[in-house]
């Protein structure tokens, strides 16, 4: 099943102070780049980033391998970064949305849920642990149209919320939202240590 990896980058990253999609990992790999490259070891066919904010002055410090998209629609919220990514890949039977700041999720956890969605491909699956919902989404084919009319400032959670299968995960990353230099900070000593 052809399933096309999306890094959600879009946003301002007003609260880190910096952009998200540029903080460097323990091994000096901007998060952009690592994030798909978790998407494509875990069996993603294929990956991208959507950029928003300040795409342009990002993309000479992003990888040249690293494919990019750009949506110019980003200050009106992830939806329409998400509605950009899969705009882009129209041909794949399904979308997996990772956050850029949802650091530390392994590849394994994206194949369980990869695993998940090719036996059951007509709902959307979302990885939980501990039962708390976390922030990677499993979208397939099946509802791109319904996606592509969604409002950009869209509740996707209420939107998701009746069409989702959750699979809970042994990946406390899932649940991870790194919006602080604070937390980046915990999230590198926990990533060194």
């Amino acid at each position: 099943m052809k399933t096309v990896g999306i890094v959600l980058a879009a946003g301002a990253s007003s609260r880190m102070g910096r952009p998200k999609a540029l903080l460097c990992d323990p091994d000096a790999v901007p998060l952009a780049a690592r994030q798909a490259r978790v998407l494509q070891e875990g069996g993603c066919s294929s990956t991208a980033v959507v950029l928003g904010c300040a795409a342009e002055a990002l993309r000479p410090h992003l990888p040249p391998a690293l494919e990019i998209r750009v949506n110019a629609r980003w200050s009106q919220g992830r939806v329409s970064s998400m509605q950009t990514g899969m705009q882009a890949f129209p041909d794949a039977a399904g979308w997996l949305f990772l956050p850029v700041d949802a650091a530390g999720v392994k590849p394994t956890t994206i194949r369980m849920l990869l695993d998940a969605a090719e036996k059951d491909p007509a709902h959307i699956w979302r990885p939980t642990y501990k039962g708390e919902k976390g922030n990677l989404l499993w979208i397939p084919a099946c509802l791109a149209q319904r996606m592509a009319l969604l409002s950009a400032d869209a509740r996707m959670d209420e939107w998701v919320e009746p069409m989702a299968r959750r699979l809970e995960m042994p990946d406390a990353a899932v649940l991870r939202n790194v919006n602080t230099p604070e937390e980046w900070a915990a999230w590198l000593r926990q990533a060194e240590g």
